[in-house]
């Protein structure tokens, strides 16, 4: 090789480029330096996303446990639209868990966490806190504070008694001041089951024909099961007319895990009506296809099925089988504690019949002390 084409350098002998290699070089480096300049800007872009979607709004949905980030850009009766990152998101109001504004205090994390956990005086207390601590809150956020309140107190009312037209007022306040609220349906039920439990049959029956005008196939639903509660409780029950309402709730179609477990609570009130008509055996026959259901997912639905099946087994004069459909909410489903109180007031009078009057003993007095103002407690001490 031609010893010209060669040149002497620091790091060596390295051949002589031509001017067209020369130029092929220059065109890659060109190129690679615009590729890193793109790949950086991308960056910077998705970081700026990611900061944008940590400081945005996030709304938890019940169907997938997930969260869509964003900006809550509309509130109606029927669900939330998100603007999230480049593209927009509506979520219908029954398949939101919760929203978390971008405002909020840290400590609402816990809040929530009380309301799950069925501690609802520490989560009104927290809530009560909440609004007071933000001088000027976003609307959304405000709305969802007032809301938190109004629901627990109508979970406290409805586990005990006297309390229900304080907390009928308080959520019928909400519903004035909030009318397009994504809570407005869920607010009818609960004023709907309240007015029940205080035998006010005529706003039941407003509330629920209300609720039944949702879009919402699972609000329809809801709606027919409070009609056909209603129908069990009054004047003696009616349980051809409620057996009517939930037999058009399983008839409906249920395509998501929601729609399904409200035919779950359909069958329920159906077995409810049995056991009115004395019917037990058949009742028993429902409520085993409850219990033994591995989608179910509502805990209240199903501690409910098994205190209708200890129900059946008293009736027939079964008091070790009745013992063990109470034990399963006692020991598995507690955190429903409607239920969990009825499941106590049972036991504390089974054990004694089954000769062991010291547990009957300890589930009366965890039921005097965990649920004092219950109407189980109160039944058992005859007042």
């Amino acid at each position: 090789m031609d010893m010209m084409n060669f040149h002497a350098g620091r790091r060596g002998l390295w051949p002589r480029r031509s001017a067209n290699e020369r130029d092929v070089s220059a065109s890659l480096i060109s190129r690679r330096r615009w590729v890193r300049a793109a790949c950086y800007a991308v960056t910077l872009l998705l970081a700026g996303d990611f900061i944008a979607a940590e400081a945005a709004d996030a709304v938890s949905q019940k169907s997938t446990g997930r969260t869509v980030s964003g900006d809550v850009t509309e509130i109606t009766k029927d669900g939330v639209t998100v603007k999230a990152l480049s593209k927009t998101v509506e979520i219908p109001a029954n398949d939101i868990s919760f929203i978390k504004w971008s405002d909020e205090p840290p400590k609402l994390t816990v809040v929530r966490s009380d309301q799950r956990g069925g501690r609802y005086d520490a989560a009104i207390k927290g809530y009560e806190e909440a609004l007071k601590s933000i001088d000027s809150p976003a609307p959304g956020l405000k709305t969802d504070l007032e809301y938190g309140i109004a629901y627990c107190t109508a979970q406290l009312a409805l586990q005990s008694t006297g309390q229900e037209a304080d907390a009928i007022a308080r959520l019928e306040d909400f519903q004035k001041a909030n009318p397009n609220s994504y809570h407005y349906y869920p607010s009818l039920d609960l004023i709907g089951r309240l007015s029940v439990k205080k035998q006010d049959w005529e706003r039941a029956e407003s509330s629920f024909a209300e609720l039944e005008k949702s879009s919402l196939p699972e609000y329809k639903m809801t709606a027919r099961i409070g009609r056909g509660n209603l129908l069990l409780a009054r004047n003696g029950g009616d349980p051809a007319a409620a057996a009517a309402e939930f037999d058009a709730v399983i008839a409906m179609d249920a395509p998501s895990a929601a729609e399904k477990s409200k035919q779950l609570e359909a069958l329920l009130g159906k077995a409810t009506c049995l056991i009115q008509e004395k019917k037990y055996p058949e009742a028993l026959g429902l409520l085993d296809r409850i219990v033994t259901d591995v989608t179910i997912t509502d805990e209240a639905v199903l501690a409910e099925a098994y205190n209708q099946q200890g129900k059946c087994h008293i009736a027939a004069g079964e008091p070790k089988l009745a013992i063990l459909s109470f034990l399963h909410v006692d020991t598995l489903l507690f955190k429903a504690q409607a239920a969990h109180a009825e499941a106590l007031y049972n036991l504390a009078q089974l054990w004694p019949q089954v000769g062991k009057p010291g547990r009957g003993d300890n589930d009366r007095t965890r039921l005097e002390s965990l649920y004092p103002d219950s109407r189980w407690a109160k039944q058992l001490n005859g007042k």
